[in-house]
């Protein structure tokens, strides 16, 4: 007994040392290649496999051996082969990866010649253990997530690797969610808990479920968390707000946030709880609860039919809003005109007419619908485009047309593409040449090789190579030029080499001669006040509209006139001059801005302050930074703290905050070490500082003040 005992240990000692020595080889495989085909060979340089297939490894490029086994291509299948060179399959999968273990994803044609290819799974022996009837397959805790098309939408199932049921293929989504657990989701969008062996722990009553630490899991129910065990049964009622399970099972939760509705004199009206508030409107708030948002009136009484993933800005009364990744609209009411169904949405809200495209594949095919949701285009589209006001350029199979508001067809999709549309004329690209048309696809210019570019009703630009033509849609050439055009609605402007400015009329008349300074002329910039600033050997000076030199071109610099002044540089320093070509302010800064609203911001030293057009200083230059607000008033910096000064330079509040927002009502939300309170404009405290934050409702005149509640450690039995 004895001496079997030791043979039958030495033959498992050498099984293990084989199989480890194996293993160890199999480490050190290597793919070589000849004559355009690879094979194995071992560290040695020993041919295990010879040089015939196409590829080794797996069909996502991955290279590895398991259990002895080893993808292989040829004639654009793939196989499995052992690396001892025996076939275990033919090559006849699309697709073979690694998947669990010994467990392998394969995909191929279910019928030759069909176009359906089906997942199922191999072991590494080349077996057959799951069929290949799914369109996917996702492998968790030795089973296999399957699923399936069934007309529009793909139903998952649970099945054991030995190919048996254990959920059955009728739900909308399955995922695992830690060790022997499963998330099963039906298609009225609750989950329940299954165990790896199909038993239901709860029924089909909850929202959301993230995977369990140790023992728990947070449950998600009507927008509030609790926690539940992998029995299925609640440990904490969903009623937090928030919920952490800590690795060491400590488990911490917190309430809901509570929002104070304050007026500037810190008067309480109401109290509600929200995780956050967005003011859109008159007595409207977008209000997000559990991660998701709905539309409320200010008791946050909820006005759309269901919560959103997102509710966009409110324009016209009309807002986009997406559910999972489709998109709708509604209005402030809460009504939903258009249905989330839709990939993507477009809003045209002066027209009442949307653009929707639904995704197909990789590409989206898009339709014209109105606000009420009904389409209007009696087909879709590859692409809808530009509107002119009257028409879209549309396309379809590659090719463009146009579509009018009522969703008609009105240019059939036959033209490379269209242009440019204008008065009911469209210049297009047929067959690599450029034309124009009218709307009933009547050729007003045959199409030529040379670019068209419309003007007004009657008039458009034909360019060649070095000549560009005026011409009458009958076809009569009204002017030429080789010189640079810029085009107008009613004339033409004309770049001469002598530095002229031809205006010509729509006619060819010469309407207006600019002639400009054109000795070393290096530029000439926009016109501001009737003058144009122009470099000219170095330096800037300004010319009038009918280009005569106004203001001589003897500085380093200059910007456009505001009210009546420009800045100029004189010696390396800024000032302003007039329209006189006076010095107005001295040159004594590093730099300026413009006028506006009468004063303008000033530079000395790397610190900010305001001038008036005077040239007096109504903030001196000792701030870090100076921002001119919507509401006038300027937000001031020093010492990385911010305050409020007038447009006069009265410091209306000292720079001692963090942040600081004008409300343009006569209070401020101010800020220091992440605590929000509310100043009046004359530094007064009214509503303390000891928010954690403060949004200022404009639509109500109300402030939003936020304290969050703290977090608790809680007690599971």
């Amino acid at each position: 007994m004895r001496i079997v005992s030791r043979l039958l240990y030495c033959c498992l000692l050498i099984f293990f040392l084989s199989e480890a020595a194996y293993a160890g080889m199999a480490e050190e495989l290597s793919v070589f290649e000849e004559n355009g085909k690879v094979g194995l060979k071992d560290d040695h340089g020993k041919v295990l496999i010879p040089a015939k297939y196409d590829a080794r490894g797996w069909s996502d490029g991955r290279f590895s051996v398991i259990d002895q086994a080893i993808g292989y291509k040829l004639n654009g299948r793939w196989g499995l082969i052992s690396i001892s060179n025996h076939i275990l399959t033919k090559n006849e999968y699309e697709e073979i990866l690694p998947g669990d273990g010994s467990v392998l994803i394969a995909r191929k044609q279910v019928q030759p010649n069909a176009l359906r290819v089906a997942t199922g799974c191999l072991n590494t022996s080349g077996k057959e253990i799951i069929s290949f009837q799914y369109d996917g397959v996702k492998l968790a805790s030795l089973r296999a997530i399957v699923f399936g098309k069934s007309g529009n939408t793909y139903k998952y199932g649970l099945l054991s690797l030995d190919n048996r049921t254990i959920i059955p293929q009728q739900y909308q989504s399955i995922y695992p969610i830690g060790s022997l657990r499963f998330a099963v989701e039906n298609f009225d969008d609750k989950i329940a808990i299954f165990t790896e062996t199909g038993r239901q722990l709860t029924g089909f009553t909850i929202d959301r479920i993230a995977p369990f630490t140790k023992r728990y899991a947070t449950l998600y129910q009507n927008g509030m968390q609790g926690v539940i065990d992998r029995d299925g049964q609640i440990k904490v009622q969903p009623r937090y707000r928030g919920i952490a399970i800590l690795e060491d099972g400590t488990i911490k939760a917190r309430e809901a946030d509570e929002w104070q509705f304050l007026n500037g004199q810190n008067k309480l009206t109401q109290k509600v709880q929200a995780d956050a508030l967005y003011p859109v409107a008159t007595n409207r708030l977008k209000v997000m609860q559990g991660g998701v948002l709905q539309l409320t009136d200010l008791s946050l009484k909820p006005l759309s039919p269901q919560p959103y993933t997102t509710i966009g800005e409110f324009e016209n009364g009309k807002a986009l809003v997406s559910v999972q990744g489709k998109y709708g609209v509604i209005d402030l009411s809460g009504r939903t005109l258009i249905q989330p169904a839709h990939d993507s949405l477009v809003l045209l809200f002066t027209h009442h007419r949307a653009l929707a495209g639904q995704r197909q594949g990789g590409k989206y095919s898009w339709t014209l619908i109105d606000t009420t949701g009904t389409r209007r285009s009696s087909k879709s589209y590859d692409n809808i485009d530009r509107f002119d006001g009257t028409y879209f350029v549309v396309r379809a199979r590659g090719y463009a047309g146009t579509m009018d508001l009522a969703g008609r067809e009105v240019v059939p999709c036959t033209y490379d593409s269209v242009l440019q549309t204008k008065d009911n004329l469209l210049v297009v690209k047929f067959r690599g040449q450029y034309g124009i048309i009218n709307q009933r696809e009547e050729w007003i210019v045959t199409p030529r090789l040379s670019k068209l570019f419309l003007l007004g009703h009657d008039r458009y630009i034909e360019q060649t190579t070095r000549t560009r033509f005026l011409k009458s849609l009958d076809g009569n050439v009204i002017y030429f030029t080789e010189n640079p055009l810029t085009y107008y609605p009613d004339y033409i402007l004309e770049l001469l080499p002598s530095g002229t400015l031809w205006k010509i009329d729509m006619n060819g008349r010469i309407a207006d001669r600019r002639v400009f300074p054109s000795e070393s002329l290096e530029k000439i910039y926009e016109e501001s006040e009737g003058l144009r600033a122009i470099r000219k050997n170095g330096k800037y000076g300004f010319i009038d509209n009918l280009g005569r030199l106004r203001i001589a071109n003897r500085y380093e610099g200059v910007k456009q006139f505001s009210e009546g002044l420009a800045p100029a540089m004189i010696r390396g320093h800024w000032g302003f001059i007039n329209h006189d070509d006076q010095i107005a302010i001295q040159p004594v800064y590093d730099e300026v801005s413009g006028f506006q609203n009468g004063f303008a911001l000033v530079k000395q030293k790397g610190l900010t302050g305001i001038v008036d057009k005077t040239g007096r200083l109504l903030l001196p230059a000792r701030y870090e930074d100076i921002t001119v607000l919507p509401t006038r008033n300027l937000l001031i910096r020093s010492n990385g703290l911010v305050g409020l000064a007038g447009n006069t330079g009265k410091i209306l509040i000292q720079p001692k905050y963090q942040h600081l927002e004008d409300t343009g009502k006569g209070f401020a939300i101010v800020e220091r070490d992440g605590i929000y309170g509310v100043i009046t404009l004359q530094g007064i405290s009214t509503v303390p500082m000891v928010y954690d934050t403060i949004v200022y409702d404009p639509f109500n005149n109300v402030f939003l003040a936020l304290k969050k509640s703290p977090w608790q450690n809680l007690t599971v039995n």
